[in-house]
C-alpha cells in the first residue's frame, strides 16, 4: 500500500489518521455516555466516573492533535481525483460535509478543553501530569463551552450519519466500491 495519496486511492496516512480518529470518536460517545451514566464513587468495567472523565479529557485532546495533523496533511498532499460514480450534487454533499466533520473535530475537543478548564475541573492527562489551567475559572464560559459541547456532539453525529450513509449507499446499492478507496487493508 502507498504512503501517499495516488489519483483513485487514498494512501495509507490518509487511512491511518481517518480510521484513528473515527475509531477514537466512538470510543468518546461511548465513554461519554458511562461517564454520565454511572453515579459518583461508582465503578464499571473497573473504572471509575473519575477514570471515564479523564481519559475523555485526554482522547479529545488527541483527537484535537489528530484533526490537525490531518489538516496539514490534506494541504500537503493531493486528495485522490473525485470518484467517477459521484453526482455532482453528492460531490457538493461531500465537500460540505467534510467541512463540517472538520470543524466539528476542532470544535469539540476545544470546547471540551474551554468547559473543563474555566470549570476549573482540570484535566489530568491520561492520569499522569495535571495540565496547567491557564484560562482559571471563568463560569460564564464553561457554561457556554458546555452547551457548545454538547450540540455540536450531537450535530457530529448527524453529519458523520450522513459521511457513512453515502459511502454504504454506494457499496451496497450502487456497488461500484466506493468505500475500497479508504478501507484499510483493502487492496486496490
Amino acid at each position: 500500500m502507498q504512503l501517499i495519496n495516488s489519483a483513485t486511492h487514498y494512501g495509507a496516512i490518509t487511512r491511518f489518521l481517518h480510521w484513528s480518529v473515527f475509531l477514537l470518536i466512538i470510543y468518546q460517545y461511548i465513554g461519554a455516555n458511562l461517564m454520565t451514566r454511572i453515579g459518583s464513587g461508582k465503578t464499571l468495567f473497573w473504572l471509575t466516573q473519575g477514570s471515564y472523565y479523564n481519559g475523555h479529557k485526554s482522547i479529545g485532546l488527541v483527537i484535537l492533535a489528530l484533526a490537525l495533523l490531518r489538516l496539514v496533511w490534506r494541504k500537503l498532499t493531493p486528495l485522490p481525483d473525485w470518484a467517477p460514480t459521484l453526482t455532482p450534487a453528492e460531490r457538493t454533499i461531500s465537500h460540505w460535509n467534510e467541512t463540517l466533520l472538520y470543524g466539528c473535530l476542532i470544535v469539540m475537543p476545544v470546547s471540551g478543553y474551554l468547559f473543563v478548564m474555566a470549570g476549573d475541573y482540570g484535566i489530568k492527562l491520561f492520569g499522569w501530569r495535571d495540565l496547567p489551567n491557564l484560562i482559571g475559572k471563568q463560569e460564564g464560559l464553561a457554561g457556554l463551552a458546555r452547551v457548545i459541547h454538547i450540540v455540536v456532539g450531537y450535530g457530529m453525529v448527524v453529519v458523520m450519519a450522513w459521511h457513512v450513509g453515502l459511502g454504504l449507499k454506494h457499496q451496497i446499492f450502487d456497488r461500484d466500491r466506493l468505500l475500497h478507496r479508504m478501507l484499510p487493508f483493502v487492496r486496490r
